[in-house]
């Protein structure tokens, strides 16, 4: 007998998640839907109650593992943006013989606020750019068998050559950047294409500092700051590039994503946490290329 497949859903709200959790429910029999959106209506009466989390996503995962246990494929219906909530989703059904498998969706950040104001239940516009901002990309050392990413809107995406050309002369204006933002991303690729990391990892490093260009605050003295840009440009880069990119498009946006971490790891507990976390070999590449943007 096959063993059971979880598939864990992984898009902001607006993206679809739903419909393409219950496509996936129609092509595979005996498959179960576990939404944290359902639970949440049925414990509160209320889909958008936010003062129940943590007893709704007891149920949840208690669901899935249950559902698991009795030979039943399961799908996780919820955003699943972060590596905390996967975590917790993997430990829950640790031990069990399934198959794993994460599926993103990165339709277009714009297109998400238009089509979750078209939904039964649209959350506010704060609550999805809060969400893009934590986003973190699905990984394999997450324990998954297989991550699918789902590209299915392909107009007016930006190219290469475009982001290129929206880097050249953006002023960081910030005492820690004296370059431009091309500048900066260019010289940081030089440095990391030397220590002879795959051709993926070195577009990554072009990219990686292009999320600022949707997240530029300013503090009290005019100094330029840049949050969970790294967040924000992987997202960016996955919902633009995913086509063309597609085999190498999330060690791209891996590279992307996780980049600042190194910048926190000041002791050697959290050093070996991540390492544990990442694996040995993308741990040592987040290191390497932490000292590459380090440089000016």
């Amino acid at each position: 007998m096959n063993k059971p497949t979880l598939w864990v859903m992984c898009g902001l709200s607006g993206s679809g998640k739903s419909t393409i959790a219950t496509q996936i429910a129609n092509e595979n029999p005996n498959t179960i839907i576990v939404s944290s959106d359902a639970i949440r209506e049925e414990l509160t009466g209320n889909y958008e109650d936010q003062e129940h989390n943590e007893e709704v996503f007891k149920i949840f995962h208690n669901r899935i593992r249950k559902n698991l246990e009795n030979k039943k494929n399961v799908i996780a219906d919820a955003t699943n943006l972060t590596m905390k909530s996967r975590r917790a989703i993997m430990m829950k059904v640790n031990g069990l013989n399934v198959r794993k498998v994460c599926v993103i969706i990165p339709k277009p950040f714009e297109q998400c606020k238009i089509d979750n104001k078209n939904r039964e239940h649209p959350v506010p516009n704060e609550v999805l750019d809060k969400q893009i901002r934590r986003f973190q990309i699905p990984f394999y050392e997450e324990k998954f068998d297989e991550i699918q990413i789902n590209v299915f809107h392909k107009e007016n995406r930006l190219t290469l050559g475009e982001m290129f050309s929206m880097m050249e002369g953006f002023d960081q204006k910030n005492p820690h950047h004296t370059m431009d933002l091309y500048n900066h991303s260019f010289h940081t690729y030089e440095l990391f294409s030397s220590k002879c990391y795959p051709a993926k990892y070195n577009i990554a490093a072009l990219l990686h500092d292009f999320g600022k260009m949707y997240c530029q605050t300013f503090d009290e003295n005019g100094i330029a700051h840049y949050y969970e840009h790294h967040a924000i440009g992987s997202y960016l880069i996955l919902e633009n590039l995913s086509g063309i990119f597609y085999e190498n498009i999330g060690d791209i946006c891996f590279l992307i994503n996780y980049h600042m971490m190194p910048f926190s790891w000041d002791t050697d507990k959290a050093k070996q946490r991540w390492k544990e976390r990442f694996g040995e070999y993308k741990y040592k590449m987040l290191l390497d290329f932490n000292e590459c943007d380090r440089a000016r």
